[in-house]
């Protein structure tokens, strides 16, 4: 199979040696292959552990470690067709869960078709996602055994992270391939990764991976400027796993409807630490304070902004539902009657 490359480095001092090494442009058309031979043991940290590349070396070892990585992610990654769009996708598990964007699959319940990249083709069913993160799920119908890709786990990729983003861009296209990109995290922060790895329309719901091949992200928002790609953490479906796998998809019209607490946060290792409690709101008057951090909302452990969004908002307003948070050294719980948020 062939692999459309195209390659960008952050440094501006490796561009000249990146572009004499001739991987420089989006159309190159490079076949894969693993690095052979015996290598005599080092501890000098891998070239793509660096800074940036030093050295046409660093560069060789980057492109070897590449290439190995490609035929198994390449086995993972779906095309996604339905009748009013197309994106891409890839299968997490060994019976067909597939991970993508939220604006892919629409809705729950919607019939689908994948496409491998070696043209084998199944129908799906969208499951749950979220419209905050754009994170999104559907299932593959089949009894076989399909190959799947391992997930980074939590707070394992950060900035300056080497990675690379395959997909589909204007859909399968059985004589180009799946096309592949190069690049570095940019920046991470809760719902939102950025990355120079550069995406095109059709790119949606497909894997960004690092390079120990987990998938650190799902592709969600193309833009025009190279170094505005953005994606989703895997971390987004790590916190919300059973609900996207229920079929539940929280949108930004229930966000709207649903119930409102009135805090401000921001997440951290040990939990969601409050930076403002929103005056006259229910997390006001039930005294929680700047600097609490939340663990637990009724039974849900609470890890992230989003997951807090998502059951906050999941309740009707004037629901009762109790909050447990950390204040210094104490566990603290309150019954809160939340309030409504109203349109944005």
């Amino acid at each position: 199979m062939l692999y459309h490359f195209m390659y960008k480095i952050l440094n501006p001092r490796t561009f000249g040696l990146l572009a004499s090494y001739c991987f420089v442009g989006f159309g190159l058309i490079c076949p894969c292959h693993s690095a052979t031979g015996t290598k005599e043991v080092s501890n000098e940290a891998s070239a793509w552990e660096k800074p940036f590349p030093e050295n046409i070396d660093d560069l060789t070892e980057i492109q070897d470690r590449l290439q190995s990585l490609l035929p198994s992610t390449m086995e993972c990654l779906v095309a996604i067709e339905a009748g009013d769009g197309a994106g891409s996708g890839v299968i997490v598990s060994e019976d067909g869960l597939v991970l993508t964007a939220a604006h892919v699959i629409g809705s729950t319940g919607k019939k689908m078709n994948v496409k491998l990249s070696d043209g084998r083709e199944y129908r799906a069913t969208s499951l749950g996602g979220s419209e905050l993160s754009d994170a999104g799920m559907l299932k593959i119908k089949t009894s076989e055994s399909l190959p799947y890709a391992p997930l980074s786990p939590r707070n394992d990729s950060k900035v300056e992270d080497w990675c690379f983003a395959i997909g589909h861009p204007g859909g399968f296209d059985p004589e180009r391939g799946p096309v592949v990109r190069l690049g570095r995290i940019i920046a991470k922060q809760d719902e939102t990764m950025q990355t120079d790895s550069r995406l095109l329309g059709g790119d949606s719901g497909g894997p960004l991976f690092d390079f120990n091949g987990k998938v650190i992200a799902i592709h969600s928002r193309v833009s025009s400027q190279p170094d505005e790609n953005f994606h989703i953490p895997i971390e987004s479906f790590h916190a919300n796993w059973e609900f996207f796998q229920d079929k539940k998809l929280f949108t930004l019209e229930r966000l709207e409807q649903g119930g409102f607490l009135g805090v401000r946060c921001e997440e951290r290792l040990n939990g969601l630490e409050i930076l403002e409690v929103i005056e006259d709101t229910p997390a006001y008057q039930a005294g929680l304070l700047a600097g609490d951090i939340i663990k637990q909302v009724d039974s849900i452990k609470i890890k992230t902004r989003e997951t807090l969004t998502i059951h906050i908002s999941g309740k009707n307003p004037g629901e009762i539902l109790r909050i447990t948070y950390e204040r210094g050294k104490k566990t603290m719980s309150s019954q809160i009657k939340l309030g409504y948020r109203g349109p944005q």
